[in-house]
């Protein structure tokens, strides 16, 4: 009872603070046209109208005592979430007293709860009472009857109970009620909605309530009224009866909702033995329902946190109770934005409100993931509630004794890598020479390329003036360009020409991740693992179709560190000369090879004196690549002016650009460049966009420090390397004067897939399901990174976050 009381008051003491004023204006409107027309007349077709009658008998009766206040609309509310709380509780403390407490907290001082009922003043609360109690009769109680009755309540409190309606007809095929049983349930509700409802259809008894639910779902057409689903992607309040392969959207929202519905049941036709799949159940079709149709508001999710929080409590699951806190705070910024938009001098907080209308799409795609995992959630790792800290301390106590071998025979690792090798081709190579011309960087790099084709001596020459929109790229050294006229000499001078060299570099480096991963692992599985990751990646993608120098730097960069981890260093030091004279920036990898020497020298106590190539080999190539310049009569006077030219460009820097951003971004992928963009005909478009593949960088950052946990408890030395490379290639960034872009980051990105393949393969429940979501966001953004021609709708959908607009 303390609790209850506790949570009364603050709730009680939280309805004060100020409504949302339409919908509590309405509210007060029909409690008086009730009380004056009387409930037969309150229905019209030209006053809106448009509400189930269940809740109208509240407001008949408030406008008949006089009582039509702002609590007296709350007060029901109020009370309806603390009954859902006190029967989570009692469900929950069957199986732990401790953790019924803290889901009985969750969920009555849930924010999304707190919000919906004591400050906006809707009515989602009574409702979920009602359904909750429709599953608490059908799972508890095995009452088909009852469970159905309550049904009907909610059903004319609003007609979103619908959404779990198909967890009732489950039921009927699982639980084997008999057919006695179902007749009744099935009378027993037809009867209670027509009796209920007929005051307000005394002309129209049997169709009137059937007309009206009709008429309320036409009266919205369009994609989402402010609901943060998948439909914010194509943008909220646009017409839903718009085009896509000849269907409307409001029918491909259909067909989504059917189809989850029927993958769902499929799912748990064999689980629902146990209660708290049940729950689950419940708990998933609420979030379809929200999710996948057209027309739905933001409130439409509130009954999906009851089912999903007694489902967690009595698992005692904390991957549930993580998804129910993740999507608690996804659905409250969903909340918050309409209602700080409408009213902006009610509780308006900049952050909050800039904050919601920012991670519009990302929260959309948060709860798209909240449905995949709630889907497979017994795939994920377990960790059980009352053990987690126990467990927590054995796995990080635990020794590093080298993961289970897979089965994976030389022949069917060929075929994997194979694959992934294939497929990254083909993603590099399509459509490359799209756009025909320069765009973005090639207006340097390749114009300077092209000057060098074609025998133009002013390629070498930092103070001639181009020709306009173009100029003379010699702030980097000639490596990229020389390949990119190796390119044009075979295929042509040409988009694809100059394009083509960087894209089977950016082919090689998936190859190069493999064979990193497997060398410092001993791991077939974390070698595939990490290039399929890398592979699926965009900024890697991007960087590698285009004529610029960084899928250079990056393949020879991988390059050297692995042969230098193979021994082999003459090569290695000839193939670090080539990273130095694609970019400058190929230094920050001598502190990455200066640790494997270090580790090499203590394990074997003995120098090799070949290492002494890379105080020789490195500055003799980078020397050699400028030999094009030296024959072409210029001198090594001008060679080395124009070293000093670069450095002071370089340093000197201070431009200004929309698409710049601070190092520490990158791994948040905060603020991606757009590379190119097309002119809009006929509703299409094509933009080239140099970003990363959303679940690669933020899975990848939560990767990083799980293994810098693992490495620094469990000593793994092979681990710490790949966290120190990760770090040393961005890091340093913090020190540069220049403005930067997030393509700096491309050198990390291959170590952050190698942890993320680590994370992955000490836990492999996790495996084919991460990379199946991170093949279908790839296939999502490809046409983004690509430059293909996409519609005007699809376009929109891509800028998840506000700062990638």
């Amino acid at each position: 009872m303390t609790a209850i009381f506790i949570v009364f008051i603050i709730r009680f003491l939280l309805s004060n603070l100020p409504s949302f004023g339409f919908d509590m204006g309405t509210w007060f409107g029909w409690a008086n046209r009730l009380n004056s027309l009387g409930l037969s007349k309150f229905y019209s077709d030209t006053d809106w109208t448009q509400y189930t009658p269940g809740y109208m008998y509240w407001l008949w009766t408030i406008g008949k005592l006089g009582w039509t206040n702002e609590f007296a609309i709350k007060i029901p509310v109020l009370l309806a979430d603390l009954g859902v709380g006190v029967l989570i509780w009692s469900l929950i403390r069957k199986v732990n007293l401790k953790l019924a407490y803290l889901s009985f907290f969750l969920y009555t001082l849930n924010p999304v709860v707190i919000f919906d009922g004591s400050i906006w003043g809707q009515i989602d609360g009574l409702l979920t009472l009602f359904l909750f109690l429709s599953a608490y009769y059908l799972i508890e109680k095995k009452n088909f009857v009852l469970s159905v009755l309550f049904w009907s309540f909610a059903f004319l409190i609003k007609p979103q109970s619908i959404a779990v309606l198909p967890a009732l007809l489950m039921a009927v095929l699982i639980k084997k009620f008999k057919l006695k049983e179902i007749v009744i349930a099935g009378i027993v509700g037809t009867i209670t909605i027509l009796i209920l409802s007929w005051p307000f259809f005394v002309d129209d008894p049997v169709l009137g309530l059937p007309r009206l639910v009709i008429k309320m779902t036409q009266y919205y057409t369009y994609t989402s009224v402010n609901a943060f689903n998948i439909w914010s992607w194509v943008g909220m309040w646009k017409s839903d009866t718009q085009l896509f392969l000849g269907i409307s959207l409001a029918s491909w929202g259909a067909i989504l909702l059917g189809s989850s519905v029927v993958l769902t049941l499929f799912s748990f036709r064999k689980k629902l033995d146990q209660k708290s799949n049940y729950y689950l159940l419940f708990a998933i079709l609420s979030l379809c329902f929200f999710l996948f149709p057209t027309k739905v508001h933001e409130r439409y999710l509130f009954p999906f946190f009851a089912f999903l929080l007694t489902s967690a409590g009595l698992s005692k699951s904390i991957n549930l109770i993580g998804i129910y806190i993740v999507t608690s705070i996804a659905s409250f910024l969903n909340l918050y934005y309409p209602y700080s938009y409408y009213y902006p001098t009610q509780l308006r907080s900049d952050f909050l409100y800039n904050l919601s209308e920012n991670l519009t799409k990302l929260v959309g795609f948060v709860f798209l993931m909240a449905y995949f995992a709630l889907l497979f959630w017994e795939k994920l790792p377990k960790i059980n509630f009352p053990n987690f800290f126990w467990q927590s301390q054995i796995l990080l106590r635990r020794t590093n004794t080298g993961f289970p071998k897979l089965s994976l025979s030389k022949k069917t690792t060929k075929i994997i890598i194979g694959l992934i090798l294939i497929f990254a081709f083909a993603t590099r190579v399509f459509e490359l020479g799209s756009p025909p011309k320069e765009y973005f960087d090639e207006v340097y790099h390749a114009f300077t390329a092209r000057s060098i084709l074609n025998g133009d001596i002013k390629a070498w020459e930092w103070w001639n003036t181009p020709p306009e929109g173009f100029a003379y790229e010699w702030t980097h050294p000639p490596i990229a360009k020389l390949g990119m006229v190796l390119g044009m000499k075979i295929f042509g001078e040409n988009s694809f020409g100059w394009r083509i060299p960087g894209a089977l570099l950016g082919v090689g480096s998936v190859f190069m991740v493999y064979l990193i991963a497997k060398r410092l692992f001993d791991d077939e599985a974390i070698g595939l693992i990490a290039a399929g990751v890398f592979s699926l990646d965009g900024l890697p993608l991007v960087l590698s179709r285009i004529g610029m120098n960084d899928s250079y730097l990056l393949f020879f960069i991988l390059l050297s560190i692995y042969l230098f981890l193979k021994e082999k260093n003459f090569a290695s030091a000839i193939v670090f000369g080539l990273a130095l004279a694609s970019k400058w920036s190929a230094i920050w990898a001598i502190p990455i090879l200066g640790v494997i020497w270090l580790r090499r020298l203590i394990k074997n106590k003995s120098f090799k004196i070949s290492t002494l190539w890379f105080l020789v080999l490195p500055f003799l190539v980078y020397f050699l690549s400028y030999l094009p310049m030296f024959l072409s009569n210029h001198s090594l006077s001008i060679w080395w002016e124009m070293q000093k030219q670069m450095w002071w460009y370089h340093t000197g820097l201070r431009a200004t650009h929309p698409y710049s951003s601070s190092w520490w971004s990158w791994p948040f992928l905060l603020r991606p460049i757009y590379l190119y963009t097309s002119d809009e005909v006929g509703g299409w478009v094509a933009r080239i966009y140099s970003m990363g593949n959303p679940l690669v960088f933020w899975f990848g950052l939560t990767s990083i420090i799980m293994s810098f946990i693992y490495a620094r408890v469990e000593r793994n030395k092979n681990l710490g390397f790949v966290v120190f490379s990760y770090l040393i290639f961005f890091v340093p960034w913090a020190l540069s004067p220049r403005i930067m872009f997030l393509y700096h980051y491309l050198p990390s990105i291959p170590f952050m897939c190698i942890a993320i393949a680590y994370v992955l393969r000490r836990n492999p429940k996790l495996i084919l399901g991460y990379l199946l979501i991170c093949l279908l966001v790839f296939i999502y953004f490809y046409p983004h990174w690509a430059g293909l021609q996409v519609p005007l709708w699809l376009d929109k959908s891509y800028y998840w976050i506000g700062s990638w607009r």
